[in-house]
Protein backbone atom coordinates (compact mmCIF):
# COMPACT_ATOMS: atom_id res chain seq x y z
CA UNK A 1 0.00 0.00 0.00
CA UNK A 2 1.44 3.37 -1.05
CA UNK A 3 1.62 6.73 0.67
CA UNK A 4 -1.60 8.11 -0.83
CA UNK A 5 -3.62 5.03 0.12
CA UNK A 6 -2.52 5.42 3.75
CA UNK A 7 -3.51 9.09 3.72
CA UNK A 8 -7.04 8.91 2.33
CA UNK A 9 -10.01 10.50 4.06
CA UNK A 10 -10.56 8.71 7.38
CA UNK A 11 -13.94 7.19 8.04
CA UNK A 12 -14.63 9.51 10.96
CA UNK A 13 -13.53 12.70 9.21
CA UNK A 14 -16.04 14.87 11.12
CA UNK A 15 -13.87 14.38 14.22
CA UNK A 16 -11.54 16.85 12.51
CA UNK A 17 -13.68 19.00 10.18
CA UNK A 18 -16.20 19.95 12.90
CA UNK A 19 -13.65 22.28 14.49
CA UNK A 20 -13.51 24.68 11.54
CA UNK A 21 -15.83 26.98 9.62
CA UNK A 22 -16.21 25.58 6.06
CA UNK A 23 -15.36 29.10 4.77
CA UNK A 24 -12.05 29.24 6.69
CA UNK A 25 -8.83 29.68 4.76
CA UNK A 26 -7.29 26.37 5.78
CA UNK A 27 -3.71 25.13 5.46
CA UNK A 28 -3.27 21.35 5.62
CA UNK A 29 0.37 20.51 6.43
CA UNK A 30 1.45 17.02 5.42
CA UNK A 31 -1.80 16.77 3.50
CA UNK A 32 -1.28 13.38 1.83
CA UNK A 33 -4.14 12.90 -0.64
CA UNK A 34 -5.57 16.33 0.35
CA UNK A 35 -8.92 14.81 1.34
CA UNK A 36 -9.65 17.86 3.53
CA UNK A 37 -9.97 19.88 0.32
CA UNK A 38 -13.40 18.24 -0.17
CA UNK A 39 -14.68 20.10 2.89
CA UNK A 40 -13.22 23.62 2.65
CA UNK A 41 -13.75 26.13 -0.15
CA UNK A 42 -10.46 27.93 0.57
CA UNK A 43 -8.06 25.01 0.96
CA UNK A 44 -4.29 24.82 0.56
CA UNK A 45 -2.35 21.64 1.13
CA UNK A 46 1.41 21.25 1.47
CA UNK A 47 3.32 18.00 1.39
CA UNK A 48 6.86 16.89 0.61
CA UNK A 49 5.68 13.77 -1.26
CA UNK A 50 5.74 14.18 -5.05
CA UNK A 51 3.26 11.28 -5.29
CA UNK A 52 0.78 12.99 -2.94
CA UNK A 53 1.04 16.35 -4.73
CA UNK A 54 0.53 14.70 -8.14
CA UNK A 55 -2.50 12.74 -6.89
CA UNK A 56 -4.04 15.88 -5.34
CA UNK A 57 -3.47 17.84 -8.57
CA UNK A 58 -5.26 15.10 -10.56
CA UNK A 59 -8.22 15.57 -8.22
CA UNK A 60 -8.18 19.35 -8.70
CA UNK A 61 -6.95 20.25 -5.21
CA UNK A 62 -4.66 23.17 -4.41
CA UNK A 63 -1.50 21.49 -3.12
CA UNK A 64 2.09 22.72 -3.07
CA UNK A 65 5.17 20.54 -2.79
CA UNK A 66 7.53 21.83 -0.11
CA UNK A 67 9.77 20.54 2.65
CA UNK A 68 7.57 20.87 5.74
CA UNK A 69 10.66 20.70 7.96
CA UNK A 70 11.74 24.07 6.57
CA UNK A 71 10.04 27.46 6.55
CA UNK A 72 6.61 27.11 4.96
CA UNK A 73 6.23 28.99 1.63
CA UNK A 74 3.49 31.32 2.89
CA UNK A 75 3.39 34.88 4.20
CA UNK A 76 2.80 35.67 7.87
CA UNK A 77 -0.84 35.51 9.00
CA UNK A 78 -2.13 33.95 5.75
CA UNK A 79 -4.57 31.38 7.18
CA UNK A 80 -7.52 31.07 9.56
CA UNK A 81 -6.70 27.44 10.36
CA UNK A 82 -3.75 25.05 10.20
CA UNK A 83 -4.13 21.26 10.33
CA UNK A 84 -1.21 18.97 11.20
CA UNK A 85 -2.91 15.58 11.23
CA UNK A 86 -0.50 12.69 11.83
CA UNK A 87 2.54 14.80 10.91
CA UNK A 88 4.52 15.80 14.01
CA UNK A 89 5.60 12.24 14.82
CA UNK A 90 7.49 12.09 11.49
CA UNK A 91 9.60 15.23 12.02
CA UNK A 92 13.12 15.62 13.40
CA UNK A 93 12.13 19.01 14.87
CA UNK A 94 8.38 19.27 15.56
CA UNK A 95 9.00 22.58 17.37
CA UNK A 96 9.95 24.20 14.06
CA UNK A 97 6.62 23.24 12.45
CA UNK A 98 4.61 24.45 15.45
CA UNK A 99 6.42 27.80 15.22
CA UNK A 100 5.64 27.94 11.50
CA UNK A 101 1.98 27.21 12.20
CA UNK A 102 2.00 30.10 14.68
CA UNK A 103 3.60 32.38 12.07
CA UNK A 104 1.18 31.64 9.20
CA UNK A 105 -1.96 31.74 11.38
CA UNK A 106 -3.94 34.94 11.73
CA UNK A 107 -4.57 36.16 15.30
CA UNK A 108 -7.44 34.12 16.71
CA UNK A 109 -6.78 31.31 14.20
CA UNK A 110 -7.03 27.64 15.15
CA UNK A 111 -4.50 24.84 14.86
CA UNK A 112 -5.37 21.15 14.97
CA UNK A 113 -2.74 18.47 15.52
CA UNK A 114 -2.93 14.75 16.07
CA UNK A 115 -0.27 12.14 16.62
CA UNK A 116 -0.01 8.56 17.83
CA UNK A 117 0.00 8.23 21.60
CA UNK A 118 3.19 6.87 23.18
CA UNK A 119 2.39 3.18 22.74
CA UNK A 120 4.29 0.21 21.39
CA UNK A 121 2.33 0.00 18.08
CA UNK A 122 3.66 3.43 17.07
CA UNK A 123 7.00 1.89 16.15
CA UNK A 124 5.40 -0.42 13.56
CA UNK A 125 5.62 2.55 11.18
CA UNK A 126 9.32 2.93 10.40
CA UNK A 127 8.82 6.60 9.42
CA UNK A 128 7.83 7.58 12.99
CA UNK A 129 10.53 9.42 14.94
CA UNK A 130 8.59 9.96 18.18
CA UNK A 131 5.16 9.51 19.71
CA UNK A 132 3.42 12.13 21.84
CA UNK A 133 1.55 11.97 25.13
CA UNK A 134 -1.32 14.37 25.84
CA UNK A 135 0.95 16.32 28.19
CA UNK A 136 3.78 16.43 25.64
CA UNK A 137 1.52 17.66 22.83
CA UNK A 138 -0.10 20.26 25.09
CA UNK A 139 3.29 21.57 26.25
CA UNK A 140 4.62 21.68 22.66
CA UNK A 141 1.87 24.10 21.65
CA UNK A 142 1.54 26.04 24.93
CA UNK A 143 5.29 26.67 25.10
CA UNK A 144 5.14 28.23 21.63
CA UNK A 145 2.39 30.74 22.24
CA UNK A 146 -0.83 28.80 21.64
CA UNK A 147 -3.85 28.73 23.94
CA UNK A 148 -5.07 25.15 24.29
CA UNK A 149 -8.80 24.89 23.55
CA UNK A 150 -9.33 21.11 23.60
CA UNK A 151 -7.22 18.02 24.08
CA UNK A 152 -8.23 14.39 23.81
CA UNK A 153 -7.76 10.89 22.49
CA UNK A 154 -9.21 9.25 19.40
CA UNK A 155 -9.42 5.52 18.79
CA UNK A 156 -7.36 4.26 15.87
CA UNK A 157 -8.17 0.61 16.49
CA UNK A 158 -7.78 -1.71 13.53
CA UNK A 159 -11.13 -2.05 11.79
CA UNK A 160 -12.42 1.41 12.75
CA UNK A 161 -12.48 2.51 9.09
CA UNK A 162 -14.44 -0.63 8.14
CA UNK A 163 -16.92 0.12 10.94
CA UNK A 164 -17.32 3.71 9.70
CA UNK A 165 -18.15 2.48 6.17
CA UNK A 166 -20.65 -0.08 7.47
CA UNK A 167 -22.44 2.35 9.75
CA UNK A 168 -21.96 5.43 7.50
CA UNK A 169 -21.20 7.52 10.57
CA UNK A 170 -19.03 10.60 10.22
CA UNK A 171 -17.99 10.68 13.90
CA UNK A 172 -16.69 7.88 16.05
CA UNK A 173 -19.27 5.93 18.04
CA UNK A 174 -19.31 6.64 21.77
CA UNK A 175 -17.87 3.21 22.58
CA UNK A 176 -14.69 3.96 20.58
CA UNK A 177 -14.39 7.34 22.29
CA UNK A 178 -14.67 5.64 25.66
CA UNK A 179 -12.16 2.91 24.77
CA UNK A 180 -9.64 5.56 23.68
CA UNK A 181 -9.41 6.72 27.30
CA UNK A 182 -7.65 3.49 28.25
CA UNK A 183 -3.89 3.24 27.66
CA UNK A 184 -4.13 -0.36 26.38
CA UNK A 185 -6.35 0.77 23.46
CA UNK A 186 -4.66 1.88 20.23
CA UNK A 187 -5.17 5.63 20.05
CA UNK A 188 -4.01 9.01 18.84
CA UNK A 189 -3.77 12.12 20.94
CA UNK A 190 -5.24 15.29 19.40
CA UNK A 191 -5.25 18.95 20.23
CA UNK A 192 -7.08 22.10 19.15
CA UNK A 193 -5.23 25.33 19.96
CA UNK A 194 -5.76 29.01 19.22
CA UNK A 195 -3.28 31.74 18.34
CA UNK A 196 -3.96 34.65 20.73
CA UNK A 197 -5.55 37.81 19.33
Amino acid sequence: MGYCEWHRRPGYYRDLTRHFDPAAQLLDVGCGSAWLGEHFASYTGVDNSAEAVAQAAREGRNVIRADIEQQLPFADESFDAVVMKDVLEHLAEPVALVREAQRVLRPGGLAFASSPDAQRWVWDDYTHRRPFTRKGLRMLFADHGFQIERLGYESVAPGASVLSRLTRRKRRPRVLALLARFPFHRRNVWLLARKPQ
